[in-house]
């Protein structure tokens, strides 16, 4: 492969360029839409089935972390789940998808029966895109010694990432949607996985617990 005559030309500008490349710190910068009331009362709409999360192409999608995230963040709120492997066995038995129980309400209707589920909860990944970061070239004016000229000189690009998602749910009785959280996170493109799993937990902050059975 041949080297570019800037990188022969400037090794100690290509150490520069890689020493200040080191990521000081992950960053990350969330963008919420205003949250929405849950229409109903959880305690009434038990238990929930959390669908599989897939991406605009029906795809499972590359950050398969978030499942048991938002599963755990439920059961911490007092909802009941159901088995995974139930919702998925319907799924199959049904051969349905979660992308199109989110657009036919009857198919909806139809897989809470099956899975005697109050609720039903469809997260979807519009966007989970990855740019790694990586050391590259560009054209620019640099001085030779005795002008300014165009040159490929050595550049870093930083990596990053952005993810949406979107967490819906609707009850079973009429298939209606009762709530919905949505926000997309741009992160550096190493820690796309954690901040993915941080977006999930922001986003069902603003959905409410199930209240605890009163004392008789």
């Amino acid at each position: 492969m041949r080297k570019s005559p800037a990188l022969k030309k400037y090794p100690a500008l290509i150490l520069a360029v890689l020493f200040l490349a080191q990521p000081a710190g992950c960053f990350y910068r969330v963008n919420l839409e205003p949250a929405v009331s849950l229409k109903v009362d959880p305690g009434k709409y038990q238990p929930v089935a959390l669908l599989p999360l897939q991406d605009p192409s029906g795809h499972l999608p590359p950050e398969s972390g978030l499942y048991p995230v938002i599963h755990d963040s439920l059961e911490k709120k007092g909802y009941r789940l159901i088995k995974e492997a139930e919702v998925a066995r319907a799924l199959e038995d049904m051969k349905l998808t979660s992308l199109h129980l989110l657009s036919d309400r009857d198919s909806r209707k139809k897989m809470a029966e099956k899975l005697k589920a109050g609720l039903l909860m469809i997260g979807t990944l519009p966007e989970y895109r990855v740019q790694k970061s990586r050391l590259g070239s560009q054209s620019r004016q640099a001085w030779d010694g005795e002008s300014y000229s165009d040159q490929v000189l050595p550049t870093f690009f930083w990596g990053i990432s952005q993810i949406r998602l979107i967490l819906r749910l609707f009850e079973s009785d009429t298939g209606e949607m009762v709530w919905i959280s949505e926000g997309t996170i741009r992160a550096s493109s190493d820690s796309a996985e954690t901040y993915a799993r941080k977006l999930a937990e922001r986003l069902l902050k603003s959905l409410p617990p199930v209240p605890a059975p009163s004392a008789k």
